[in-house]
């Protein structure tokens, strides 16, 4: 089979062959992968990953071949596969806190994942889907169920005002989750043009540029001093000072952003206390992938209204520089180009 393999420098199209499924597995034909940022940090070496490895965590595809003690899937089944594998024996997995598992493995990442023909999968890890989806829509259920993490955890309440800092996919799924809050108002802070129109369709109630030197001066006009929750989907120190500053106290701020390592941010304790402020972060998707895939079947988030720019797997350098230079909201392989 065809496959997109990183060797620890580059990414490369190679052929590969497929051993039987182990008994707890399945043999899933792919029918699409997304881009992620993460594979794109994993190619230019700023993410770590265990190579030689197919990557692509962001799959779904159709069942055809089943190991021998598999109950909860079938053969020809559609399916999202959840790419997080938790250990269930450490001390984080025996408390609940499962995306913290100290053994925790990544199909994609540390396992061979989607960007290729074929993907042997644990079981375990698939989530039936309607087969009359979209493959392009469900390859979402990954971003998406880690955004209903990050929206769980920002615990908005009625009446509350929030605040998106960054309209890029993330940004943009958040908003669909929030929308579904009794938030009294949301606004997301996003530079592009076209994202902002793409952000006022999807329901923000206004969308501010960054650009604008008022911008933060205005939010915290409009909000009343500042927002109840601010959400942060950018992933850079100056992105999660910005959106601490937007915040009304007693607030709560939600980095879900992936940040570079070697950036800090520097908050005085004394604020923290004072205002009563809560930080907390957002790390993968802790029990909430049956939740996004029962949100998207249920009609409550749409993705049909999402701009996705598709690739065959032969051009998937192009599809990378696509994402990198985001030419579309969202890039995903089709393997039925």
């Amino acid at each position: 089979m065809q496959a997109a393999l990183f060797d620890g420098k580059t990414l490369k199209l190679t052929d590969c062959s497929l051993r039987k499924p182990a008994a707890d597995e399945v043999l899933v034909k792919v029918s699409a992968c997304g881009v992620c940022g993460t594979d794109i940090k994993i190619v230019a070496g700023k993410s770590a990953a265990t190579p030689p490895v197919i990557l692509g965590h962001e799959y779904c595809g159709t069942i055809e071949k089943l190991g021998n003690q598999v109950k909860n899937v079938s053969g020809g089944n559609f399916v999202s596969v959840d790419p997080n594998i938790y250990c269930g024996e450490c001390r984080f997995c025996r408390t609940g806190k499962i995306n913290l598992c100290e053994n925790l493995m990544a199909l994609g990442v540390d396992i061979d994942g989607g960007f290729a023909e074929y993907c042997l999968v644990p079981a375990k890890q698939c989530y039936q889907l309607p087969t009359s989806m979209n493959p392009i829509h469900a390859v979402l259920m990954e971003p998406l169920s880690c955004a209903v993490y990050g929206f769980q955890k920002a615990g908005i309440q009625s009446g509350n005002s929030v605040v998106i800092v960054g309209g890029g996919m993330i940004g943009l799924l958040m908003l669909k989750l929030c929308r579904l809050s009794s938030a009294r108002q949301i606004i997301v802070v996003e530079p592009d043009e076209d994202r902002q129109a793409t952000l006022e369709k999807s329901g923000a109630d206004i969308v501010i540029d960054p650009n604008d030197e008022t911008y933060t001066q205005s939010i915290l006009d409009i909000t009343r001093d500042g927002a109840e929750v601010v959400i942060e989907c950018v992933g850079s120190s100056t992105a999660v000072e910005q959106s601490y500053h937007l915040l009304k106290r007693g607030g709560r701020l939600v980095i879900f952003g992936v940040s570079p390592s070697d950036q800090h941010w520097t908050v005085s304790p004394y604020e923290l206390f004072r205002n009563d402020i809560t930080v907390t972060g957002s790390f993968l998707n802790p029990f909430t992938f049956q939740t996004a895939v029962d949100l998207v079947t249920a009609d409550k988030i749409r993705l049909d209204d999402i701009e996705i720019k598709t690739f065959p797997l032969n051009r998937i350098h192009d599809a990378f520089e696509n994402q990198i230079q985001q030419k579309s909201m969202k890039t995903v392989i089709d393997l039925n180009l």
